[in-house]
């Protein structure tokens, strides 16, 4: 599972051209083989991430039911887990929930670690805190026996060089822990492609890959963005946004998203999901079968 790069010298030019991963390049028997489905489209049906504009939970749904519930009801087996839907870290939950995943047949392709952390801090005390505090959630993603991590390189105003001072150690960590290190376009110091693209390089060789969001660029630079990263990615975040009253995503032209992450030649797991900073209190288990409808009739 280690990246491998391939040397191509041509009238004196050096290329490199970047390799997926040996999880990214599955044995494909059928496109639900390359969906995955993460815990941040149904957050409204969590406690921890319920909106304040709903009264009350509908359906409500905790981290152990969530692998039962999207085999059943999207027939889809890779998870991808948002760490604010944790109950907790300690090794009994963390066992009881890997018995879950076993149970239902899947495979947790991804955890995303969002909480209170900043490796690109130039202050040398939190930055120490903040690698701890990873290394602490990444503990916890490898007893669960997660393919993948997620961490942020670091806050918008951070320091590139700690970033990638942090990101070295996180990626030496994460091998030890026989997990692959992923980095999305997450609203931090990485939001410049050409960033992200410095400090993944930088926090290698191997073991470490984008994770391109659809959602997460402004809307005038994303196609552009997108297409810097993509070359680079070990998973892709198939987010949709805001849709109408007649079920039409009307935030971006998704399909032409999964259309470039295929030409740009990703041949592993979309993982689809819906985020809005507008609240919208629609069936997200429809707006799931929407996403696996357009990720399919585009792979």
């Amino acid at each position: 599972m280690q990246r491998r790069t391939f040397l191509l010298q041509s009238s004196g030019l050096l290329l490199s051209v970047w390799m997926l991963p040996a999880f990214a390049r599955p044995l494909i028997r059928n496109k639900m083989d390359r969906i995955g489905m993460g815990t941040v489209l149904m957050r409204y049906r969590f406690k921890q991430t319920k909106p304040k504009e709903l009264a009350a939970i509908k359906e409500e749904l905790t981290l152990l039911e969530v692998p039962q519930y999207y085999r059943d009801r999207f027939q889809v087996s890779k998870l991808e887990f948002w760490s604010n839907h944790f109950e907790s870290l300690d090794t009994a939950y963390i066992q009881q929930l890997k018995g879950k995943i076993k149970a239902s047949r899947s495979q947790l392709v991804n955890v995303q670690v969002d909480s209170n952390y900043d490796l690109a801090a130039t202050d040398e005390t939190e930055r120490q805190r903040s690698l701890q505090h990873v290394k602490e959630w990444m503990d916890a993603v490898s007893l669960l026996g997660s393919q993948c991590v997620r961490i942020n390189p670091g806050h918008a105003n951070g320091s590139v060089e700690k970033s990638i001072a942090s990101m070295k150690e996180v990626n030496k960590y994460a091998k030890r822990k026989h997990l692959i290190l992923l980095t999305e376009n997450h609203f931090g110091i990485e939001m410049n492609p050409d960033t992200h693209l410095q400090i993944v390089k930088a926090a290698g060789p191997g073991n470490i890959y984008t994770l391109p969001d659809f959602g997460n660029y402004p809307t005038a630079s994303m196609f552009a963005s997108l297409e810097k990263i993509l070359p680079y990615a070990g998973l892709i975040s198939a987010k949709a946004m805001n849709f109408n009253a007649n079920m039409e995503h009307i935030s971006y032209d998704f399909d032409r998203c999964v259309r470039m992450t295929e030409k740009a030649g990703f041949k592993g797991v979309y993982s689809v999901e819906q985020w809005s900073p507008d609240f919208q209190d629609i069936d997200y288990a429809k707006v799931g079968d929407w996403l696996i409808q357009h990720v399919s009739a585009n792979i």
